[in-house]
């Protein structure tokens, strides 16, 4: 017997607003994300992790009910058969009971939920992570198992999401099965513990070989070069894994977290972060690429999704003309449509197509599909083995995928580039040769420096006194202070929480999923809302500082009125029902971004003493030559090095003497 699990929607408070964090179908949802551990004794505590201060977690005394642990219908028992002291809580009788546990946490750590349990029916819950930073991937289902009426120490694994502050980890009985709990604990866990409980998880499935093939990693020279010579061990690396419920389906990036642990231990910590949509394909995930991927600034992207050759040329000839992220493109597993293991669908033509777009513009192509069947076909398996239902992959086969994936991140002997062609360090340190980068002066407080690119960064050390950059004279590029700089990002759109829900999918679905910037020149920084007019695909244009902008029909493209704005109707995505007449988006629903400038005026270098970052002082630049200028005098912040990314499409030829 199982309970079903309770459906929580966490809020995410965003700049532009409180909106619903989106959630996929049931159907559209990894099933197992966290990781269980089963014992009869506490587990081990690691030198240097410590326990939350959970009020009355073993129940000895009275329980108050209240602070960061909750529960509803429990009730606290004084028995022999307490598994530690006198006391324990068990579900009562008669209605739904519930386990509630809200704790602040650390993004991207690993924790650890323990307790004695003993129970007589598994049962699902989730651990939600409150973050501003991500939109999909919050929530990590949880599954306490059942201990066969016995008492049994239960660990419950999990990693918080990317920028979480808080997690809340509930649980909700329903149903005859008896529950009950005792010593309830809670702290991070060591990646190591983490990596032990993921390597119990992985062992029920057969072992593979993943030993590196010639080609493998020979289009992702960049990324591996971060793993294997990172210039600072401290600063994470961002990976972005974006398409339809197949990427969902693929988890939240923890086996290329496993295997980077397992083969670069030295490599900076991974944050994973996924933006998806139901049957999203090539042609809607340009948009997003556009909208939203670029701010988030990754260092490796991962495509896995559907689509044709044609609509993955537009998203990348974009892309790689505007970041100099390393791209991964998979091939998609075969489903129920496909019947057979045969050759002639394992092989089929369009993924070959696929496949030669991606290598066109200096993509890792994996042929997941083809080591999916080589798998099915080795085990003697049907198609079903590794799917949930009739297209979703099961937990088996996203872990096939992901291995498929993960085994390109090595070392390639013959890259098809230098990782220096996408991504160069300059140290302040070091004059400029004549047509090169580097510091072409240092004097009279003025730093100035060259570089060739799109985008740089500045990595410093705090320290008490460190100062702010830029708050008494302006830091300057090419001439022009950083916040007058007409260069420009935007957010991703969000569909307003009151928006119109469909009977199937989200309302993020049903929302235009880019649009095109104006002139940079006539750009304000602003928040821009589309407001629904009618029930006919009529809308307004607004925006916070602009105002109204114009009225437009999401059958056709629309530019509003001061030219800032462009809403292309081939990215607004299901505008339309099945029908073909009706229309998806209602009167009063809403949809939300910014466009912000790629600048950061200001740098602070006050903080923890010693403690490396690194901010982007300017993104989205003509990729040519640059000068940049900072005003040092009176500054006691400490620069270390200046990291200039050049995307690999849209070079100037301009030459530099």
């Amino acid at each position: 017997m199982r309970a079903p699990l309770l459906l929580i929607l966490s809020l995410v408070l965003a700049s532009s607003g409180v909106v619903q964090a989106q959630r996929m179908q049931k159907a559209e949802e990894p099933d197992e994300v966290g990781l269980t551990s089963i014992g009869d004794a506490p587990f081990p505590q690691p030198d240097g992790y410590s326990f939350a201060g959970l009020e009355n977690a073993d129940f000895e005394t009275a329980w108050a009910n209240d602070g960061g642990l909750k529960f509803s219908r429990f009730e606290r028992i004084e028995s022999a058969e307490s598994p530690e002291g006198k006391a324990f809580l068990r579900r009562q009788e008669g209605g739904a009971s519930t386990l509630d546990l809200t704790q602040p946490v650390r993004g991207s750590t690993p924790y650890l939920l323990s307790a004695w349990v003993k129970t007589t029916a598994a049962t699902e819950g989730r651990a939600s992570s409150n973050s501003d930073a991500i939109f999909y991937g919050k929530h990590t289902p949880l599954n306490l198992p059942d201990t066969k009426g016995r008492w049994k120490r239960v660990g419950l694994y999990f990693r918080t999401a990317v920028g979480a502050t808080s997690v809340e980890i509930v649980f909700r009985f329903v149903g005859d099965g008896a529950v009950a709990f005792d010593d309830i604990r809670f702290r991070e866990a060591s990646e190591s513990e983490f990596s032990k409980a993921w390597q119990g998880w992985r062992s029920q499935y057969p072992e593979r070989d993943l030993s590196p093939r010639p080609d493998d990693g020979k289009y992702l020279s960049l990324f591996v070069s971060k793993l294997t010579e990172p210039k600072y061990p401290e600063l994470p690396l961002e990976v972005i894994g974006i398409g339809s419920s197949y990427t969902n389906m693929l988890g939240n990036g923890e086996r290329l977290v496993q295997w980077v642990r397992e083969h670069y231990p030295e490599a900076p910590p991974i944050h994973y972060q996924k933006h998806v949509g139901s049957a999203v394909e090539f042609d809607y995930t340009r948009g997003w690429m556009r909208q939203h991927v670029l701010a988030k600034r990754p260092d490796l992207v991962i495509l896995y999704s559907g689509g044709n050759a044609e609509d993955l040329e537009k998203l990348l000839a974009d892309f790689r003309a505007h970041s100099s992220a390393d791209v991964i493109v998979a091939s998609l597993h075969l489903r129920e449509r496909d019947v057979e293991v045969t050759d002639a669908t394992i092989n089929a033509p369009e993924w070959d197509e696929i496949r030669d777009v991606a290598l066109k513009y200096g993509c890792e192509w994996v042929d997941s599909r083809r080591e999916w069947g080589a798998y099915l076909r080795k085990h003697e398996k049907p198609i079903e083995w590794l799917l949930k239902d009739a297209v979703h992959q099961s937990d088996h086969g996203a872990l096939v995928i992901n291995e498929n994936i993960c085994r390109h991140i090595v070392p390639n002997e013959n890259p098809d580039h230098s990782p220096e062609a996408l991504e160069r360090w300059i140290y302040p340190q070091f004059a400029a040769l004549q047509g090169a980068e580097g510091t072409i002066s240092d004097e009279n407080g003025l730093l100035r420096l060259r570089f060739k690119g799109n985008r740089i960064d500045l990595v410093g050390r705090r320290s008490a006194d460190g100062g702010v950059l830029g708050e008494k004279e302006p830091i300057r590029l090419d001439g022009i202070a950083l916040d007058e700089m007409p260069v420009f990002l935007t957010t991703l759109i969000l569909p307003g929480a009151k928006n119109h829900r469909p009977e199937r999918g989200s309302t993020s679905d049903r929302a235009p999923h880019a649009v095109f910037l104006g002139d940079p020149e006539t750009l304000i920084p602003q928040t821009w809302t589309i407001r629904m007019t009618d029930d006919a695909g009529g809308f307004e244009l607004i925006g916070s500082v602009t105002g109204p902008d114009g009225h437009g029909q999401n059958g056709a493209d629309f530019t509003g009125n001061s030219g800032q704005i462009t809403v292309p109707t081939d990215l607004w995505r299901r505008r339309l029902e099945a029908d073909g007449r009706t229309y998806t988006n209602l009167e009063g629903d809403t949809f939300t971004w910014e466009v912000v400038r790629a600048t950061a005026p200001k740098v602070d270098f006050s903080g923890k003493p010693g403690e490396i970052f690194s901010v982007t002082l300017a993104d989205q630049l003509e990729n040519g030559w640059h000068e940049l200028t900072l005003p040092l005098a009176g500054f006691a912040g400490e620069i270390l090095s200046f990291k200039v990314c050049e995307p690999p499409l849209g070079r100037s030829d301009e030459k530099v003497e």
